[in-house]
């Protein structure tokens, strides 16, 4: 699980990287494996320990919906502060900023934070349903069911008014493709080595036909909402990468504290991947070394990001410590006073 989270988190920041066409789109299966780790742990957490849903829901959103309204506003007022610094104009309009804010548009790549929480809040009634249907192949038709209901629903949003059509987009449709793929994450301990084995034949199977179908176009173009196309190569590559990874010699091989870290900490190593991506939209021109090639771009913004994140933890880990500590002491105060 540590290792295809972390492998997921750099995927995804090898994509705004801007790398060459080609590793674009190999690696475009990221936001799936994610999606599905997403089910998989929710599965997992709620066999150990159960919880209710009022507090889960709470929790969800103050992790993904207020974490990101914190970063937003620290984000829009560093740069304020830089744009002041260097006697630039503000790098962000007020619009920019509100449709941040709003999940729709603005600096980009906080929507998937949005679709998180949206997976979060239907993954109970989800693992419920999983819960009562006992066979996999029972299941596994409900989603493709459940898949061409969601298919027909985008066909029929792209003849409403653009406005109209990009909110429900945004809002409803986009999250409920990913809520089908966290799904099968959530059923996804419950299939053995040879159904996986079968779902990944007919998954690649699915995505070749639809490659040919559509003269080998990216899947990024079926992402926004997530169809056929882009899930199935999304659920083919994540089920390969567990294949391989659930090998033992592999992750003795390859786990170790550095993996864990950052997998641990990778929602706020995607915030904080976003400061390092404007630092060199905004001044790339100034170091042209690292804006003009992937592999500079790419180190620059993860090793970047990955320094933040680590002094953002160390400092955190550090406060919490002291705060406890000074509980600790405060409560031996007070049983001596009695």
């Amino acid at each position: 699980m540590d290792i295809l989270r972390f492998i997921a988190i750099v995927s995804i920041i090898i994509a705004h990287a801007s790398p060459n066409e080609l590793l674009f789109r190999i690696r475009n299966f990221d936001v799936v494996l994610m999606v599905l780790l997403m089910g998989v742990s929710f599965n997992i957490s709620q066999k150990e320990h159960s919880v209710k849903y009022n507090s889960y829901i709470l929790k969800r959103f103050k992790r993904l919906i207020i974490s990101t309204w914190i970063f937003l506003t620290a984000f829009f007022a560093l740069f304020y502060m830089i744009s002041n610094f260097s006697n630039k104009n503000l790098f962000f309009d007020i619009k920019t900023i509100v449709l941040s804010f709003a999940f729709n548009g603005g600096i980009g790549y906080v929507w998937v934070m949005y679709v998180f929480f949206v997976v979060s809040l239907f993954s109970p009634l989800i693992l419920q349903l999983s819960e009562k249907i006992k066979s996999n192949n029972k299941y596994l038709l409900l989603l493709i069911f459940l898949y061409m209901i969601y298919h027909c629903s985008v066909s029929l949003n792209r003849l409403l008014p653009v406005n109209l059509g990009g909110n429900l987009q945004n809002y409803i449709l986009t999250p409920f493709g990913y809520c089908l793929i966290a799904a099968v994450g959530i059923r996804f301990k419950n299939l053995n080595k040879k159904e996986i084995l079968v779902m990944s034949s007919v998954l690649l199977s699915i995505f070749l036909i639809f490659m040919l179908l559509y003269k080998f176009k990216s899947t990024q173009d079926f992402k926004y909402p997530p169809t056929i196309y882009y899930i199935s190569y999304g659920l083919f590559v994540s089920f390969a990468l567990y294949l391989i990874f659930n090998q033992q010699w592999v992750q003795n091989l390859i786990f170790n504290r550095f993996v864990f870290f950052y997998s641990k900490v990778s929602l706020n190593l995607y915030f904080l991947h976003i400061i390092s991506i404007y630092t060199l939209n905004f001044y790339g021109q100034n170091i042209p070394l690292i804006s003009e090639y992937f592999i500079a771009r790419f180190l620059f913004i993860i090793c970047s990001a990955m320094l933040m994140t680590y002094l953002y933890e160390c400092l955190i880990a550090n406060w919490l410590k002291k705060r406890a500590l000074k509980k600790i002491i405060k409560c031996i105060r007070c049983s001596l006073l009695r």
